[in-house]
């Protein structure tokens, strides 16, 4: 019988604040000549399955690849968080006095993973300026990490990590920004989440589901039933068992409802940190979830993001979320082809409001030589 880790420990947890704190670094000359402007991350990324119980089983066969490969380091949404809050906060730098037609707002990300972060060091972002104008703004933002670990490595890490040699870009992104506007028109799909799977969404309070998988991959699971949240910063995340609803579908008809909210209160003049705690979400277990549809739960080699994309299709303020009321990321995957997976996705607020997409495009790949399904007895 494979062991349950006790979900009753429960491990400290960030906020967005403490999870994605970030630094202001001084300018350099060139940096005040071009308009650069950087930053530096003060908190360690939290890493997938890395708090789970593994002394509790054989994690060796488990990290030679008896079923998958062990969890990479840091989780992807860290950076695709922090690197678009790094460009709203040189933003706001910008533009502290306003134009009186209110603040930008984050409108996309459209970000491209290059390399896997380290937890034991932080993330440098040099945020440069594409465009500003009245009422648009780009930014382009890239992540570095120094080629050695901090000497604080579980942080606070200091600014002085900083002026380390770096290494190659891990993450970049162009973070786009747009003020406020009416509404001439109001459309969305016919039927929000909250509609069209009433029936399955009735059967829980929202809390009563599982939590959202550490690592939700097949063989992890079924070592860690009921894991809990651990210390997953920022949101309280529960999957729906949407198994009955996927058991008739090919995988592109499948879907999957994560539910959401802030784990603790995020100001609400602060539009674009509830923006990045959206696309923090929205990286969760995403191609993960495609390699189990796909039977390779237990013989994954690798899944790995290389682009994601998100889209505010409102006003920043509508994506605020406000009071304690649930939202539901809406997963499918409508592609898969050349050793990779389309991820898409919808957000919606909990009055069923599509308030943003996501795009993401990776790396989905079995192992080559297929291992046998492993129980915790055979480890």
């Amino acid at each position: 019988m494979a062991p349950s880790s006790d979900a009753s420990t429960a491990l400290p947890r960030n906020g967005v604040y403490e999870a994605l704190r970030l630094s202001r670094l001084p300018d350099s000359q060139s940096d005040s000549q071009d308009g650069t402007k950087r930053f530096i991350s003060r908190t360690p990324a939290w890493r997938p399955g890395g708090e789970l119980p593994w002394e509790k089983v054989n994690a060796e066969a488990y990290k030679k690849g008896t079923m998958v490969d062990f969890p990479p380091g840091a989780f992807g949404g860290h950076v695709f968080a922090q690197a678009p809050l790094a460009a709203a906060r040189a933003v706001e730098e910008d533009d502290a006095g306003g134009n009186g037609n209110g603040k930008l707002g984050i409108h996309s990300i459209q970000g491209v993973f290059t390399k896997p972060g380290a937890i034991d060091r932080p993330f440098v972002y040099q945020v440069a300026n594409v465009h500003s104008s009245r009422s648009f703004a780009t930014k382009f933002v890239q992540a570095r990490q120094p080629t050695e670990a901090s000497s604080v490595p579980n942080g606070p890490f200091p600014e002085s990590d900083a002026n380390r040699p770096l290494g190659p870009v891990t993450f970049a992104c162009l973070t786009t920004f747009k003020r406020p506007a009416p509404s001439p028109a109001e459309l969305q799909m016919k039927g929000s989440a909250q509609e069209r799977y009433a029936d399955i969404l009735s059967q829980r309070a929202p809390e009563e589901w599982d939590a959202s998988p550490q690592l939700d991959v097949d063989a992890v699971t079924a070592l860690f039933p009921n894991a809990g949240h651990g210390g997953f910063p920022m949101l309280d995340m529960y999957k729906v068992d949407m198994r009955a609803y996927n058991a008739d579908k090919e995988v592109p008809e499948r879907r999957e409802l994560l539910l959401y909210r802030p784990y603790k209160p995020i100001p609400e003049d602060d539009a674009n940190a509830h923006i990045v705690v959206h696309a923090f979400e929205a990286d969760r277990n995403g191609l993960i979830m495609l390699t189990n549809a796909l039977g390779w739960g237990y013989n994954l080699g690798s899944a790995a993001s290389l682009s994601y994309s998100l889209y505010v299709h409102v006003n920043a303020d509508e994506a605020v979320m406000k009071g304690d009321g649930w939202w539901i990321q809406e997963v499918y995957w409508p592609r898969v082809s050349a050793g990779r997976g389309m991820m898409e996705s919808r957000i919606w607020s909990p009055e069923g409001k599509h308030v943003a997409s996501g795009y993401q495009d990776g790396i989905a790949m079995p192992r080559a030589k297929k291992a046998k399904k492993k129980t915790e007895e055979k480890l």
